[in-house]
């Protein structure tokens, strides 16, 4: 255990202030599937969908990727084939959206431009699922929260790594307009502090939208993490504390508190932020169906069809590792450590969350499809 802490923590001493943003990595070596012939083909990157009862796929991704009749199409996807282990999944979103069915999760190499791993309930599995396509080179996006350890992070990670298969993971909250204009407005080394808010249901699945809008916005260099919550399944008014490093203007080390509910008095929002010196606040509204398909799901949607076309990384694999270990982190901190401080130095790296257990009967039996299939992966989370 002791080897694995110190491999631990001089990784992590190398994200510092140079992670400060999120920055567009550069291409990918790995070969990229995608051709478009000329400016006025009709060509449209075919991707691969590896999906359960808990994507966005089977819905919002999908309307939007394979639209229906009456739905103008938006971008330059399709999802071609789909695998599910659930077959009843799988035949629902052929009928809906046409795809084509596969035998077996790792059927679709050689056959798409990219590859969708898209089941929340899969989290503590999707380091298998993506497996064969990432040490096959394939472009591939992993929904969030992508992994339930560092260890099973650093898998794909370093699978991406040696074949120059791009990779991205995100919540659809880290491409949205308002971090951008932060990006543009705030000088980062100069930040104080902050108050990020997040309108969510639980921490496990939407919990995680304020934490990386947070990464986002403000950028690495995460010293400890902190959970307070009574409950994470429903965990409006849980506060997760992020203490980042100094960067280097003699400042100081300083504090974001990132709250699971709305910020008080201006309307329905699904997430804000409060940055310090200034007190400038940054606010995303929803207005409707039609902004939150333009405004918070498109955008996401085209960077992963930019990785798709050209090979690119949105984020350099340091980031990736770096926001994961934050959520980790910060669950290690509720779970075992009484909601103190987790230096991220010291967090081990094959802790992990576990899944997702606890909402349903019929998410646990998702989840225990997963656990028959590829042997049950270990967690703090136990089924009860």
């Amino acid at each position: 255990m002791s080897k694995t802490k110190h491999s631990s923590r001089r990784r992590f001493l190398k994200i510092g202030s140079s992670m400060v943003l999120a920055t567009t990595a550069s291409a990918a070596s790995a070969a990229v599937r995608f051709k478009r012939k000329s400016p006025v083909s009709f060509d449209l990157v075919e991707v691969g969908l590896i999906l359960g009862s808990g994507g966005h796929s089977n819905g919002i991704w999908g309307k939007l990727i394979n639209p229906t009749e009456g739905v103008v199409r938006r971008t330059g996807m399709v999802f071609t084939k789909v695998w599910s282990l659930n077959p009843e999944v799988a035949e629902n979103f052929k009928k809906n959206f046409g795809a084509e069915i596969v035998k077996s999760f790792d059927g679709m190499i050689g056959k798409v431009d990219g590859m969708f791993v898209d089941d929340f309930y899969a989290v503590a599995y999707n380091h298998k699922l993506a497996q064969p396509y990432l040490d096959a080179g394939v472009p591939t996006f992993v929904n969030r929260p992508f992994a339930d350890s560092l260890q099973k992070t650093r898998d794909m990670v370093e699978r991406s790594k040696k074949s120059g298969a791009p990779l991205m993971t995100a919540s659809s909250y880290e491409h949205l307009k308002e971090v951008y204009t932060v990006r543009t407005t705030v000088k980062p080394d100069e930040i104080t502090g902050y108050d990020a808010w997040n309108y969510v249901s639980d921490y496990y699945s939407h919990g995680l939208h304020g934490v990386w809008w947070a990464y986002a916005c403000v950028g690495g260099g995460i010293q400890a993490v902190s959970l307070k919550s009574e409950n994470w399944r429903k965990s409006a008014g849980s506060v997760t504390y992020v203490v980042y490093k100094d960067r280097g203007k003699g400042i100081g080390p300083f504090v974001g508190k990132i709250h699971e509910g709305e910020i008080d008095y201006i309307g329905h929002n699904p997430c804000a932020i409060r940055i310090q010196p200034g007190d400038m606040t940054y606010i995303h509204h929803a207005a409707g169906q039609w902004t939150h398909d333009e405004f918070l799901w498109l955008p996401m949607l085209h960077r992963i069809q930019w990785m798709f076309e050209t090979g690119g990384m949105e984020e350099k694999h340091e980031g990736i590792v770096e926001k994961c270990a934050m959520f980790i982190g910060a669950f290690h901190s509720l779970l075992e450590k009484k909601s103190r401080l987790v230096n991220l130095e010291d967090l081990p790296e094959d802790w992990a969350i576990g899944s997702p257990y606890g909402y349903n009967k019929e998410i646990d039996d998702d989840i225990d499809r997963y656990a028959r299939f590829f042997g049950k992966e270990k967690g703090s989370i136990k089924k009860e």
